[in-house]
């Protein structure tokens, strides 16, 4: 070959190697400022920056699979199953994420027994993955599939007990069964991992009327419903919690419901506390044991108070001022007990 023709073909390719490098880059940047305008809400204008990035680079799954989640956002499903379908199909390390978006697009389009079938195939291929076992249960939830739901949940739970939404999610499958205790138990934990949002507001006022619920009076005396239990302890923790407990607002002013708060949930971890002779299981392992703990440590009432402050912010505000040592102590033994 001539010599002149071989230094052409190297120049060329020197050059074209910098060319699709520059391209590559300049496509990851795009992606990346896409990313940020999702973050930030700004779903429209990272849809554009994705679909430049693809133009310059047609194969980049993140680019696909972000874009998917915009288009999610603004209500496009359509193209959100296009996108996450070709993320599944091509890219290892984002299929769960993609998975988790298609089948919350076909939940977008009414199709639950699609979305149904994707959370499935996720929970089965990522079966230690907390958020495909979270996502498969509430597809469970809203198929009204109880017994499935929680066994999902529970399975979340045990592998990340971290993550506020499976516990807060456990508590709504449980009230559908009629587990009270169960429920208040999923709630109290949920509430320790989160306070300040919309679903702590939701769930705190879930936790107030439990408390009220069940309980009548008639001719003077206290009558007790206990909704279905199969589990002979938790019906006897309902019935000892509703019999002591202060349930009835006309027994008390209403600024002192924060204090009537904590005095029940000193009475049902009172009544928790006392032992049992069932079976190891989820509930003892994931709660019975923590709050059997927190109460025996003098944490209760501490424990109360952090979690109401979703609801009574500046009583809470007072009461931690003025009990600040004892607070800062239940802190300390929380991070310590969840860090064992």
């Amino acid at each position: 070959m001539n010599i002149l023709r071989i230094q052409f073909i190297l120049v060329f390719s020197l050059l074209f190697s910098a060319f699709v490098n520059s391209q590559n880059k300049e496509a990851e940047q795009l992606v990346q400022q896409g990313i940020k305008l999702n973050d930030e809400g700004s779903y429209q204008s990272a849809i554009r920056k994705f679909k430049e990035a693809l133009g310059l680079d047609g194969d980049l799954p993140e680019a696909k699979y972000e874009m998917a989640y915009a288009y999610l956002q603004t209500g496009n499903s359509e193209k959100a199953v296009k996108l996450s379908k070709d993320v599944v199909r091509s890219d290892e390390s984002l299929k769960l994420d993609a998975y988790l978006i298609l089948g919350a697009a076909y939940e977008q389009q009414k199709n639950s027994a699609k979305s149904l079938k994707v959370y499935k195939k996720a929970a089965k291929e990522y079966p230690e993955n907390n958020l495909a076992q979270f996502n498969l249960g509430l597809s469970y939830y809203n198929h009204r599939q109880w017994d499935e739901a929680e066994k999902c949940l529970t399975t979340a739970v045990r592998l990340n007990r971290t993550y506020p939404g499976s516990h807060f999610l456990l508590a709504h499958i449980m009230l559908k069964k009629g587990e009270t205790v169960k429920a208040m138990l999923s709630l109290y934990y949920f509430l320790l991992l989160e306070q300040d949002s919309e679903r702590a507001e939701n769930a705190y006022e879930i936790l107030e009327n439990l408390w009220k619920s069940d309980v009548s009076t008639s001719n003077g005396k206290t009558i007790v419903s206990i909704s279905k239990s199969k589990n002979d302890f938790y019906k006897m923790v309902n019935l000892t919690v509703r019999l002591k407990s202060v349930s009835n607002e006309e027994n008390f002013e209403p600024e002192k419901r924060l204090e009537v708060f904590s005095e029940n949930t000193n009475l049902l971890f009172d009544v928790l506390s006392r032992g049992y002779d069932e079976d190891i299981d989820f509930w003892e392992l994931t709660y019975l044991d923590f709050f059997k703990e927190l109460h025996k440590k003098g944490f209760t009432t501490p424990f109360a108070y952090y979690i109401s402050n979703s609801t009574y912010r500046p009583q809470v505000l007072v009461w931690l001022s003025d009990h600040y040592s004892e607070f800062n102590n239940f802190i300390n033994w929380v991070e310590l007990y969840q860090a064992n």
